[in-house]
């Protein structure tokens, strides 16, 4: 199957949903959200951009500096990369399902 069980399983409802009520499918599988529009995909993008932004405001520039360099000052450059090996984390965590929620 192209899909997981749950998703498909919320399709064949939607399915049968749009054909009881005599609805568009398409104006079902939308309003289930399973439908990727654009609209929801520029949505997706932006609170993606959003939760990291609330992410690292989070974060202490001491203690990235200390976790990824064993000390607490350093160079800008340093701070820089401190933030991308954070950054680099939080990306690895998200694709692994292993990303703490807010």
């Amino acid at each position: 199957m192209a899909i997981d069980p749950d998703t498909y399983q919320r399709y064949l409802v939607a399915e049968k949903r749009a054909r009881d009520l005599g609805l568009s499918l398409t104006e079902v599988l939308d309003h289930a959200q399973l439908l990727l529009t654009q609209h929801r995909r520029h949505n997706i993008e932006v609170t993606a951009v959003e939760d990291l932004y609330r992410r690292l405001g989070r974060q202490s520039p001491n203690k990235l500096m200390a976790h990824y360099f064993g000390r607490v000052d350093g160079t800008p450059a340093e701070m820089f990369e401190a933030m991308k090996f954070w950054v680099e984390a939080v990306c690895r965590n998200l694709a692994n399902k292993t990303l703490v929620e807010l």
